[in-house]
């Protein structure tokens, strides 16, 4: 009867051990792949380098007309975003071409009110254009 006993409880705990045994060994298994695998090495961050070519107002201006054609099948949310990370690197790009005297502040500013550029943190309205700048009327102006 003690034979008997033994043999079933044998029967119910093997499968169960079983299973117990193969998740502590994939459990170890896992540490390790994690402990043995370095971290990437983070990515170097590149900035555009300037250049009289790419500072030309003529480069610019074609340049920003041209890159958001290819998005133009995007819905209105997407390319409001997508015109704001542009107009900000765009602002940027002027900044960099006027600091290294590849453009001079006026052609930035002629650039910047032609293409209707709005400064960081400016929203762009769904579906449109942010409204131009405010300029100083004439009575105003200095």
């Amino acid at each position: 009867m003690r034979i008997r006993a033994a043999a079933a409880r044998e029967r119910l705990l093997r499968p169960f051990l079983c299973g117990v045994l193969l998740s502590l060994l994939s459990g170890a298994s896992q540490a390790n792949d994690g402990a043995e695998r370095p971290k990437p090495p983070a990515s170097p961050i590149q900035y555009f380098d300037s250049d009289p070519q790419a500072c030309k107002p003529e480069a610019i201006s074609a340049s920003y007309k041209s890159h958001l054609l290819p998005y133009a099948d995007q819905s209105p949310e997407v390319l409001a975003k997508l015109r704001r990370v542009q107009d900000d690197l765009t602002l940027a790009s002027l900044k960099r071409c006027v600091q290294k005297g590849l453009l001079t502040r006026p052609q930035a500013s002629v650039l910047f009110r032609e293409l209707g550029l709005t400064l960081p943190g400016t929203v762009i309205p769904v579906g449109g254009r942010a409204a131009p700048p405010p300029q100083p009327s004439p009575a105003t102006a200095p």
